[in-house]
Parts: structure tokens; sequence; C-alpha cells
């Protein structure tokens, strides 16, 4: 590696983690500084031009508009009384169990991912209605920001996800392919989170709530389908090739509102609410997709892709091993950088290498998206911790002492996918 690679590196992400860390700026501003730092310290190099088309060529994908659609849905979900009849169904099949509004926040958090593909926006959805309930019941506020917390993490893998929208974009593979990639190590991840929680609610004594009958789940059910529903379509579309992500992502949304007119409970206000707020979160990636555009230029300028991959070629590791080194290193980055970045800026660094070792490019994207997830559940970034202890009104550290369990079943989970690979490719492999 040169001296100018070296120069660019130590400026560009060491400016980078100083606006993140010390000014903790917005996500997009920390990038833009980051790169004006380093056209200060090069100048001459960074032309407008080279802003300009950096920054539509960042965006020049149709793949991009599914996010939107996506965010709208799980927006619309929340707003609306399909969240409020999906947590009743769920109470009426789980609720008994001892635990039970443990478990409904990890099968509401595996439904609801099915639609919002965000771990952020699982989290404050999720513990805005369940972490007062379980407070209310008695359980602690630590353990129900936690589970709220980890539960959260499911979002991101079971499909639609905004993550695997990007990673396809950046590695030219399927969203399709990566969506149904994601789906096995969703399920089971869910299922260790469960297992986990009844576990603990039995030698807790957690509180859990009268069994009222086969006919009442059925009746919920029937109430709750048009929630139901929309996660399974989702699926099946996939899973049959019908439509693209995006065409998916627009039915989904019509359904939705259809839905909530078939119910009668549809609001202007509801719709409007919804269109904001997914406008905004939308926004908010569309922006740090812009100034990702401008940091990937000036990475490729200086050469610091190829020479990474020249590094890693050196290490002769195998298939298995970079992949595992890969998803340690995006673990470790997860400790300090956000998930935007670390798919959109460090991601991309690995692309010439991961292809020119010929490791499966689903396998590969899902156990970094899983890695990338629980490295930012930890200090000293760790905003689903912050975000879940603000709304349980507990500290930080009561949050983490309970998620440890929930922590070490995510770890097992990338072990299980690093030597079974087909937990992640063999669903992608029979839908063609």
């Amino acid at each position: 590696m040169d001296t100018f690679a070296i120069q660019t590196a130590v400026i560009l992400f060491g400016s980078l983690f100083l606006y993140m860390l010390v000014f903790q700026w917005p996500v997009f501003l920390c990038m833009v500084m980051a790169c004006a730092t380093w056209g200060i310290c090069f100048p001459g190099k960074l032309a407008g031009s080279t802003i300009v088309s950096s920054i539509m060529g960042s965006l020049n994908s149709t793949a991009y508009i599914a996010i939107i659609f996506y965010f709208l849905l799980g927006q619309l979900l929340n707003n609306t009384s399909l969240g409020d009849r999906l947590c009743k169904f769920l109470d009426a099949l789980v609720g008994h169990i001892h635990g039970g509004l443990s478990h409904i926040n990890i099968l509401y958090s595996m439904v609801f991912a099915g639609v919002s593909g965000s771990s952020t926006a699982d989290t404050a959805s999720v513990g805005a209605v369940m972490i007062p309930m379980m407070k209310k019941e008695g359980y602690p506020a630590g353990y129900a920001a936690a589970i709220t917390e980890m539960s959260s993490l499911i979002g991101p893998i079971i499909p639609p996800s905004n993550g695997f929208i990007m990673i396809a974009i950046i590695f030219e593979c399927s969203v399709s392919k990566l969506f149904l990639g994601g789906m096995i190590p969703g399920l089971l991840m869910g299922f260790l989170q469960l297992v986990i929680s009844f576990v603990w609610a039995r030698k807790s004594g957690f509180p859990c709530h009268e069994w009222r009958g086969v006919k009442y789940a059925g009746r919920t059910f029937i109430e709750g389908f048009g929630a139901i529903l929309l996660p399974v379509l989702t699926i099946v579309c996939l899973m049959f090739g019908i439509g693209t992500v995006v065409e998916i992502g627009a039915l989904s949304v019509f359904l939705a509102v259809a839905i909530t007119v078939v119910y009668r409970e549809f609001h202007w206000r509801d719709l409007a609410k919804s269109l904001i707020d997914s406008a905004v979160a939308g926004g908010k990636v569309m922006a740090i997709l812009c100034c990702a555009g401008i940091f990937t230029w000036i990475i490729a300028y200086a050469g610091l892709t190829s020479a990474l991959s020249s590094w890693i070629a050196g290490l002769g590791l195998g298939k298995l091993g970079l992949t595992a080194l890969c998803a340690l290193i995006f673990f470790v980055l997860g400790f300090i950088l956000d998930t935007s970045v670390l798919i959109n800026i460090i991601m991309p660094l690995t692309v010439v290498a991961v292809k020119a070792a010929g490791i499966d490019l689903i396998w590969y994207s899902v156990v970094a998206l899983v890695a990338i997830n629980l490295g930012n559940t930890t200090p000293p970034v760790g905003q689903l911790i912050y975000l879940s202890s603000s709304i349980a009104e507990c500290s930080s550290w009561e949050t983490i002492k309970y998620s440890i369990p929930y922590f070490l079943s995510e770890l097992l989970l990338i072990v299980l996918m690093l030597l079974l690979p087909g937990l992640c490719t063999w669903l992608p492999g029979i839908a063609g």
C-alpha cells in the first residue's frame, strides 16, 4: 500500500470516527465532513463534477424504491389497527405460557420483520407497545428492554430487508435471492430467542395470561388475518418470482391500505402520518447513500480497494476463513460504526476479494449482515441499547446484563451459518 493510500485511509476514516464519536452528528453529515476533510488535505483532487457524478451514480438503481415502500408498509402496520390485531392474536396463541409477553415480543418482531426490514423501526414500534405492558405485569425493566432490543435483530434478516437491498446493489446480485437467503437464519434466530425466553421465564416465574380456548384464538386469527397475510404474501411472491421487490413492496402497501378499509378502520390522518414518517426515514437512507457515493469514489481513487484485496489474497485463508475474518471485522466495527456506514462504505472494500475467492455471495451477505447488526447492539454506539433503555426507563447497563444470553445465541447462529452454508443458500437454490 503506497503512502497516498495510507494517508487517505487515516484522514478519511479517522475524521469519520471523530465526527461520529466526538461530535455525534447525523451519519450522513459525518460522511460529508469526512469527505470534505480529505478534499481540504488534498486540494484539487475532489472536483465538483466528480461529486455530482458520484451522487447520481450511487442512487442509480430502481431497487432503492423498494426501501421507501417497505418503510411505508412498516409505518402503516404501526399507525393503524393492524399491529394491535396481530398482538391480540399472538397473545391468544402463547400468552398463557409463562413469560407470555416476552414470547409475544419475539413473535411480533418476527412478523413485523416481514414488513419493516429495520431493527431500529422494530425496536421503536414494538418497544413502545410491549415494554410498558411487560413492566406493568412485573417484568424487570432491563429484561423488557433487552428482549425488545435483541428480537429487533430479526428485522434486518427476515425479508424484506433494507440492508439486503443495499448489499445486492453493492455485489450486483439478486435482491430476491438475498431475501430468501435470510429466511431460514431469521427464523432460527427467532427460535433460539424463544427457547431462551421460555427457560428464563420458567426459572424466574414470569407471569402468564389465562388460556381462553381455541375458539377465542380462532377469532383473533380471523381478526388479525390481514396483518398476518402481509409477510406471508411477501415470502410467497419471492419464492415463486411473482414480481420484483419493488412491485411486491408496492402491492403490499396497497393491500395494507385495502385491509384497513375492509376493517372499516381507515383514517386519512393515519395514512398521512405513515407517508410523512416513511418519507423522513427514507430520506435519511437516501442521504447516506448519496454521501456513500462520494466516499467510495475517494476509496477507489486512492487504491484502497485493490490494496485490501491483495492483502486478503495473500493471507490464503480459503472461503470459510475469509468469510469468518470479514464477519469478525464487521462485528468489531459495529461497536463504533452505524449499520448503513458498514454496508455502504466498508463492505464494498471486500467485493473484489470475495468474488476472487469464489465465495457464495448469498452466504457471505447473510453472515455479514447478522454480524453487523449484532455489533450494533454493543457500546459505545449501541443505538438499539439506548433506544430500548430509554423506552423502558432503565440504565443501559441493566439492559446489557439481561441481553447477554440472547447475545450469545446470536454468536451461535453466526457459527452455525459459517459451518452450514446451506442455512443461507438452500432456499434461494430451490427457488431458482
